[in-house]
């Protein structure tokens, strides 16, 4: 069954929804540009309060390994994402330690040569940030269809990228390892909205 990952968690009362719905995964954002952004100590308290058997992601972007260490440490966090320009290198000195997940943006290189190189647990398809203020939200055709290659190669691929109720049964068809959604199921940045994050884990996980 394809796993359901909801991100950019800033409350406790998001993440009870979201653990409740069935969601795999919580993600929690450690890179101050992002408007989800939330601090140790907040994260502390709401992770305290969460079902052990719920998966805590912590998401960062070209941040110091020395820190990421620390916050991921102290908060006993499950998985580690890394969302900028880290290399096979510094992503393998957490994999003793942490499942990782690389995120990968389309651009002029060939895919598989941006793959190769990495030895993680899973690769993440997103949408580069600029561009989603910019108005492209969610991945295209085509590139679905170079993501669809992956994962019937065997890749364990995540798939984000503008992602809510309305449009994810389009990327369910491909029957990635997960899905990752954030603003598609917001009632406002940073605050989810309850009925959206059941209907979005709902339409993931009906087997059909």
């Amino acid at each position: 069954m394809i796993k359901v990952k909801i991100c950019g968690i800033t409350n406790l009362e998001d993440a009870i929804t979201a653990t409740s719905a069935g969601a795999d995964a919580l993600g929690f954002i450690f890179t101050k540009k992002s408007p989800r952004y939330i601090n140790l100590d907040e994260a502390e308290k709401i992770i305290r309060q969460l079902d052990p058997f719920t998966a805590k992601a912590g998401i960062f972007m070209d941040e110091e390994q020395g820190a990421v260490l620390e916050i991921a440490s102290h908060l006993k966090l499950n998985v580690l994402q890394f969302h900028g320009k880290e290399g096979p290198a510094y992503c393998n000195f957490f994999r003793p330690k942490f499942k990782v997940i690389k995120v990968i943006f389309f651009d002029d290189a060939p895919l598989s040569k941006k793959i190769a190189a990495y030895k993680v647990d899973a690769f993440l398809f997103d949408i580069p940030y600029e561009d989603k203020q910019g108005g492209r939200k969610t991945l295209s055709a085509d590139k679905l269809k170079d993501i669809s290659a992956l994962i019937k190669s065997g890749y364990r691929v995540i798939i984000s990228g503008g992602l809510n109720p309305k449009n994810v049964l389009t990327v369910k068809k491909f029957n990635p390892y997960a899905v990752d959604v954030a603003s598609g199921v917001e009632k406002m940045v940073g605050k989810k909205d309850e009925d959206l994050v059941k209907e979005f884990i709902q339409k993931v996980k009906e087997l059909r």
